[in-house]
């Protein structure tokens, strides 16, 4: 990518004269890269002898696009590729003058070495343009190769040297490696020219990741939020049994079998079948009233189902295809099976650099891919933080990096601290780690049972409304960076079958708050 006009690298390598005699500046070693060695500038020039003999947009968004980024080039070679990323980016054609051009405008003609390098260059490989994509992908196999080492070898210096602990030396490595192999690791500037070319470049490519949105299914949450982005982290807080896992799980279900994207949903409380068990009685019935919800599959039948299959030597498959139920959920799963996906969570190995490595994978195999965690305090760290806060910090702001890095939602849920517990009404203040999660946030729903928040008011003349409350969660938007917020939601919960009527509903009576109206 392109660096800021001005800037110069403190890693770079500088060539003295016309030899190729090599001084590396490293002023912080934290920030440089392994030193550079002979290799790096022999194909550097192999590469832009063959690029320069006949230059063409195609091979110069090739070098921008998979070659190193700029910073990393050698300081005489970096001026040239300097100049054609900078005619890419104002969108003019890309010839011998017109880079040319570019390097007399920016003062750097005479500092490249003129037309003399440049012949030099030209003439000084028989590699074809046939070739030229496996030049540059060895160009970038250089450089990460070079920083997974000088990774290795910080690493091996924390421990000698710094006393480090070991195992955060180990989250140090994973996510340096991780980061490297993503390609998200260097920290350079862009430019509003450099931005604007990249989106033009993915949308010209039908790429438009980072502007994704992937509707949840509840339509009045859909509106209200306008669907969940990429790089967003969406956040379900309330209290144990008011259906927090039951909508992430129908949300996770909901965006997979539209095909809006592979759902990873990982679970550190339950096993994959434990959650498949849930899915089955939810694709039984009909969430939206077509099929009246008495007549669905329950978990016990669903467990029946499967003892009466394996003590009569019969697959569960088969079992189900023999009744008109069983046909139902056989033909909804059929459209999701292979994009949804359960990961048990182990308290020890999967941690935030497990989950990003599964993201990477999940990616590189399907595409668009949205990940949701049952629950965010659960996900392991080591060594442990002294305080819980300090660890929910930690798990908040890496869960938001994820996020923002490989342009993916995040639902999480999360629990609450003694004190929501207690409270009458749950609020985002009452969840653990509360002021990491209100700060990293973009989205937080909080849901509470609507009979225990309901004012008096709305029963005193007619008890028995109560009953009906009790059918019904709300779901309130307490946070909410790019829309509506503190909106109150409800949704007729239908906890037998494991999902929601997705039909929601604006609250239309007085609830109780307790920074507001007390009862």
């Amino acid at each position: 990518m392109n660096e800021m006009p001005g800037t110069d690298n403190p890693d770079s390598t500088t060539i003295n004269g016309d030899s190729d005699t090599m001084e590396t500046k490293a002023e912080n070693p934290m920030d440089s890269v392994a030193p550079i060695g002979v290799d790096q500038l022999a194909l550097e020039r192999e590469m832009l002898g063959v690029f320069l003999k006949k230059p063409t947009i195609d091979m110069a968004r090739l070098m921008r696009e998979f070659g190193p980024v700029l910073t990393l080039y050698t300081s005489r070679h970096r001026l040239i590729v300097k100049a054609t990323f900078d005619c890419v980016l104002s969108g003019e054609d890309i010839d011998s003058g017109s880079i040319q051009r570019k390097l007399q405008e920016q003062n750097n003609w005479e500092a490249f070495g003129g037309m003399d390098y440049w012949t030099e260059l030209v003439t000084g490989t028989d590699t074809t343009a046939e070739e030229f994509a496996a030049i540059v992908h060895r160009m970038k196999d250089l450089h990460v190769r070079d920083r997974f080492r000088h990774t290795l070898e910080l690493a091996l210096g924390m421990v000698r040297d710094g006393g480090r602990d070991p195992q955060t030396v180990i989250n140090f490595v994973q996510e340096e490696l991780a980061s490297g192999a993503s390609g998200d690791g260097s920290d350079h500037p862009y430019s509003v020219a450099e931005i604007l070319q990249n989106i033009h470049d993915a949308t010209e490519k039908g790429q438009t990741n980072s502007f994704q949105v992937y509707e949840t299914g509840f339509d009045v949450l859909d509106k209200a939020i306008s669907g969940a982005s990429s790089k967003e982290l969406i956040l379900i807080g309330g209290a144990q049994g008011v259906g927090k896992t039951i909508m992430a799980m129908q949300i996770a279900r909901n965006i997979a079998a539209t095909g809006q994207a592979h759902c990873l949903y990982i679970c550190y409380e339950h096993d994959p079948d434990y959650l498949f068990k849930r899915l089955v009685p939810l694709e039984s019935i009909n969430p939206v009233g077509a099929t009246p919800f008495d007549q669905g599959l329950t978990e016990g039948d669903v467990i029946e189902g499967i003892m009466k299959a394996s003590e009569g030597r019969v697959g569960f498959i088969d079992l189900l295809r023999n009744s008109h139920r069983g046909k139902m959920v056989l033909e909804r799963l059929e459209k999701y099976k292979d994009n949804l996906h359960f990961i048990k969570g182990n308290s020890i190995k999967t941690t935030l650099q497990s989950i990003r490595s599964m993201v990477l994978e999940a990616r590189a195999l399907y595409g668009d891919v949205v990940v949701f965690v049952d629950y965010l305090q659960k996900i392991p760290v080591f060594p442990e933080p002294a305080t819980e806060d300090e660890k929910i910090t930690y798990i908040t702001q890496g869960l938001k990096d994820l996020s923002l890095s490989t342009e993916i939602p995040i639902f999480a849920i999360v629990a609450a601290d003694r004190e929501g517990l207690k409270a009458k009404r749950m609020h985002i203040y009452h969840l653990r780690g509360s002021s990491a999660i209100d700060y990293e946030a973009d989205i937080c729903l909080i849901l509470n049972d609507k009979s225990k928040i309901i004012s008096k008011t709305n029963v005193v003349f007619n008890p028995s409304k109560m009953k009906e409350f009790e059918r019904w969660v709300v779901c309130t938007i307490e946070k909410n960076r790019t829309g509506q917020k503190m909106v109150d939601l409800e949704f007729q919960k239908h906890f037998k079958y494991f999902c929601f009527d997705t039909r929601g509903k604006l609250v239309q009576e007085t609830l109780i708050d307790e920074k507001i109206y007390k009862e």
